[in-house]
């Protein structure tokens, strides 16, 4: 078999196969004589057809198989001539009979990225120390408190910790903001809005210039954006506010006690509750632990690694993001239209998402490799014992489900790369930090 390959860019290799005529005419006779023990032919018994007959009666079928019998030979023979990780192949061209019996095809090999793996043992991560305070458990209990506050309305004027509902519009440059060009949200206009006079309520110094209005005062409030402010078109900005008070309502929150306590979680009292809270939060806090350490990790074995990667699996994973992108946005209330207006952003987000998740993907599976981490059938009957618990589906189903669809090979994938991870978060030198005081953004 004469094969000449050609390195390309994104690991593919160009390869020109040309099968010899006996390997033709060999593999010919073989799929004639598998065709002639089938074949049922009128005034024929079984098994006892001329090939000549067999060969003019079947000629389409008998050539279909030989040309994917000798390109899959072909491919084969190709991938290891090329002595590299194949994990794909392109379009077949050019597939052609000659005259003199030879047969000639081209195709492209899809290689793996050809990388050193940079050191991974005892990779260096700053981890905050978990640890939860009484404060912190006051807060989420002051937060519970508020859900079973009671409101009652008052005349005004309106003061600190009051809840002031408000109509108000916006003007930029003298416009109305609700037509300006670009995305502003609930910005711009409102009716009947609820606003906690706090600091950290809605705009930054907005509630405070609200201090001392009484129902149905109509005021202009003035506030000037930061240079950080989520809505970049408006960072740095004058907003003008047209402020009416509709409402002042005063809240009356409930005692700290066990009464309180049953109706947060019935049977409990105050103090399981603090200690299910205290729980819940290190928990939480073990996790966001557990997610830095992993970041940091593959940010360290990536950042200064540079390689072509697969064209087809990049697009292939920054669709999957897109389809999770608009997926999410759906489930937060983002309307079809406004996700339609970020459909370039969402696309180079995801694009980026997609070929870094690759990457990754690449140096976990050297790591693995390496260490020779992998996953048994037993792992893989677990997984799917789990998976069937799950979704409340008979595990004979399931089984059958991933059989047809290939499912298997994806979930000792899956199960290989997560114990890499767990390989590599065993490894690391982790050096604890105290934890940075919460602010207003982080919540």
């Amino acid at each position: 078999m004469n094969i000449t390959l050609e390195k390309q860019a994104n690991c593919q290799v160009a390869a020109h196969i040309e099968v010899p005529a006996d390997t033709v005419n060999s593999e010919r006779k073989e799929i004639i004589s598998s065709f002639a023990s089938q074949a049922k032919v009128p005034g024929y018994r079984p098994g006892k057809i001329p090939r000549s007959i067999i060969e003019k009666r079947f000629a389409k079928g008998i050539e279909e198989e030989l040309r994917d019998r000798l390109v899959r030979n072909g491919c084969s023979s190709a991938a290891e001539k090329e002595e590299a990780d194949v994990i794909g192949l392109g379009k077949t061209e050019d597939a052609t009979f000659h005259p003199d019996q030879t047969f000639t095809f081209k195709t492209q090999l899809i290689t793996a990225p050809d990388f050193s793996l940079p050191d991974y043992n005892e990779i260096p991560v700053e981890l905050e120390i978990v640890a939860v305070s009484d404060q912190e458990v006051d807060e989420t209990i002051n937060n519970l408190r508020e859900r079973f506050a009671e409101f009652n309305e008052v005349d005004g004027p309106v003061a600190e910790g009051d809840f002031a509902i408000v109509d108000y519009k916006a003007t930029l440059d003298g416009k109305p903001l609700a037509e300006a060009d670009f995305e502003v949200g609930a910005l711009a206009e409102n009716e009947g809005f609820w606003v906690k006079i706090d600091e950290e309520s809605f705009l930054p110094g907005f509630t405070a210039q609200l201090v001392g209005m009484k129902p149905e005062e109509n005021k202009e409030v003035k506030i000037t954006l930061n240079d950080d402010f989520a809505f970049e078109d408006l960072r740095g900005k004058e907003l003008v506010y047209d402020v009416v008070v509709k409402k002042i309502q005063q809240q009356d929150l409930p005692e700290l006690n066990d009464e309180l306590a049953e109706k947060i979680q019935p049977g409990k009292t105050l103090e399981e509750i603090r200690t299910l809270i205290e729980e819940n939060m290190k928990s939480e806090k073990e996790t966001r632990r557990t997610d830095s350490m992993t970041d940091q990790i593959l940010t360290h074995l990536t950042k200064d690694l540079t390689f072509d990667l697969p064209e087809h699996l990049v697009q292939t994973e920054t669709q999957r993001m897109v389809n999770t992108m608009v997926q999410q946005g759906q489930q937060n209330g983002i309307a079809d239209e406004q996700i339609m207006e970020q459909q370039e952003q969402i696309m180079d987000t995801a694009a980026t998402q997609g070929r870094s998740n690759v990457k990754t993907t690449f140096v976990l599976e050297q790591i693995a490799k390496k260490e020779n981490i992998e996953a048994n059938d037993e792992d893989i009957r677990q997984q799917v014992a789990m998976m069937a618990a799950q979704s409340g589906r008979p595990i004979k189903k399931l089984v059958r489900e991933l059989r047809d669809s290939n499912g298997f090979g994806d979930i000792q994938h899956r199960i290989t790369i997560g114990r890499t991870l767990d390989f590599l978060r065993a490894n690391a030198k982790i050096t604890d930090v105290e934890a940075k005081a919460a602010t207003s953004e982080d919540s």
